[in-house]
């Protein structure tokens, strides 16, 4: 079993390798994070385990901003349900069971997307859902835990798109372009034409993280 530090570790270092050196980053263990009292209404009849989960990702949230030199007030849901970050600040949240993770950067000019999934196999049954096209396909042969990053990197991509495109993409609205192997860089392609570079992990967790520009 992995460990929050673990977690972190690969976070900081995919970012690093890739050059993302204005982007920082946070993971935490899913627990019963204090609650900022102007984000009260976000768990009004929430389940405990969202409202944990929901809870630890902006408790992190606050903590990565503070470490940029930011104090964030109440942090609430945006469009399409996404967190709401302060003016001049974008960024992204994602949790599994047990992590949450969080990346933040400042400035107008890109946005970013993360997500976080067990390093485990995807079922059997949904892999066509996610490899729509040949190359995904190809990318993911028989390797269900491919199959696995190929959806967290998806949905990295849809959580750094959104903000800009204000569209609920389908899996098949966002295309692999990268031929061969997933590993541990990828090039995505929106079906608005937005091309989106996505660095990965497989380990301790599959891990995903994607920046666009514009």
């Amino acid at each position: 079993m992995s460990s929050v530090d673990d977690v972190a570790t690969a976070l900081r270092r995919l970012l690093d390798k890739h050059g993302h050196h204005d982007v920082w980053s946070g993971a935490r263990a899913i627990a019963d994070e204090p609650i900022h009292c102007g984000e009260r209404a976000l768990y009004t009849n929430v389940a405990a385990k969202n409202r944990r989960a929901t809870s630890t990702g902006r408790f992190l949230a606050r903590a990565v901003l503070r470490n940029m030199g930011v104090v964030a007030g109440p942090m609430l849901r945006g469009n399409g349900g996404q967190c709401a970050w302060p003016v001049g600040i974008v960024g992204s949240l994602a949790h599994d069971d047990e992590f949450a993770v969080c990346v933040v950067g400042a400035g107008a000019n890109f946005a970013v997307g993360v997500d976080i999934e067990p390093a485990a196999p995807l079922p059997a049954e949904i892999v066509m859902d996610i490899a729509v096209t040949d190359v995904e396909r190809a990318a993911v042969g028989n390797d269900l835990v491919a199959a696995r990053l190929l959806f967290c990197a998806k949905e990295a991509v849809f959580k750094a798109c959104f903000p800009i495109e204000g569209v609920f993409f389908e899996h098949a609205d966002v295309r692999l372009l990268t031929a061969g192997t997933l590993s541990a860089t990828a090039t995505f392609q929106t079906s608005t034409k937005r091309t989106v570079d996505v660095a990965m992990a497989r380990a301790p967790r599959l891990l995903a993280v994607a920046r666009v520009r514009f």
